[in-house]
């Protein structure tokens, strides 16, 4: 259970100048087997009034942006597998897939707007800690594992349907051809302190 507004502090940050391309999102993580958990019901309610959320494919909770919303703070409730332990994930994102031929130009445009969003939801002094995002988390639909493909001819392979790449080993004027669309880009952190 979340208050509207905790929610609403954070997706905010999705109406702000200067990452156009990537933003917030909330889903839900089993803390065993770090893949996504399904939703199976998810609702707001204050006193009288209850509403429903329609859950889509991606697994993500649809918070709806509102003032209103904010002003009432309702109750948001998640309802996920009994049988998971499920933690709450918020993640940035980009608004787009990825697929076929991507460009190194394509994933250098993105970083510093990761980079941006990921300090704007640190507060004022996050640039002090925020790690460096050094290249992007591709995240592909059922478990892929496959590999994608350098244009100077090497593989990397992705497991689990994930696979992390920094922008040096892509190459400037180089690129990447991804097997399928993916499902979410996240931003990779190497140096991010593990806890």
């Amino acid at each position: 259970m979340f208050t509207y507004s905790k929610l609403y502090s954070q997706l905010k940050n999705n109406l702000t100048d200067g990452h156009h391309d990537v933003r917030v999102g909330i889903f839900f993580v089993n803390g065993q087997t770090k893949q996504l958990c399904d939703i199976e019901k998810a609702w707001m309610e204050k006193e009288e009034h209850y509403e429903e959320f329609v859950i889509p494919a991606s697994k993500e909770l649809p918070v709806p942006l509102d003032e209103n919303l904010k002003s009432a703070n309702p109750l948001v409730f998640v309802q996920t597998p009994e049988s998971e332990r499920c933690d709450y994930s918020l993640v940035v994102m980009t608004k787009d897939k990825l697929q076929g031929n991507v460009a190194y130009e394509e994933i250098s445009y993105l970083l510093p707007q990761m980079q941006s969003l990921l300090e704007d939801l640190g507060g004022t002094f996050a640039s002090w800690f925020t790690p460096t995002v050094e290249g992007v988390t591709l995240e592909f639909a059922q478990g892929l594992n496959s590999h994608l493909i350098f244009s100077n001819g090497t593989t990397k392979s992705i497991t689990n349907g994930k696979v992390q790449i920094s922008l040096d080993e892509i190459g400037e004027g180089e690129s990447i051809t991804l097997p399928q669309a993916t499902t979410r880009v996240l931003p990779y952190l190497p140096n991010a302190k593990k806890s």
